[in-house]
């Protein structure tokens, strides 16, 4: 699903709306600072396609990573796998 963001009519915020329109969340602008409110907002609509792409770079990375002495590319991995366990809803 896609998801859009534009300045809100009935409030100071931002409106995130699925594809048929319907509003999915409202972003309140912190301290009233519209511009920090809709990067939140463009950060929120973009989610599940940032969520999808970690996935597949995680699978392509996971297959084929070789593991360095100092172990970036294990943090890398550990990273992106609690990011996603993260965006999915898993308990912290």
């Amino acid at each position: 699903m896609t998801y859009t963001t534009a300045p809100a009519a009935m409030h100071s915020g931002h409106d995130i709306r699925d594809e048929r329109g319907h509003m999915v969340a409202i972003v309140h602008n912190p301290a009233a600072n519209r511009v920090e409110g809709a990067r939140i907002a463009a950060l929120m609509a973009a989610a599940p396609e940032l969520l999808a792409a970690l996935k597949i770079m995680f699978a392509l990375y996971e297959d084929h990573a070789q593991y360095d002495e100092e172990g970036y590319e294990t943090a890398a991995i550990n990273a992106a796998r609690a990011a996603i366990a993260r965006a999915q809803g898993a308990a912290q």
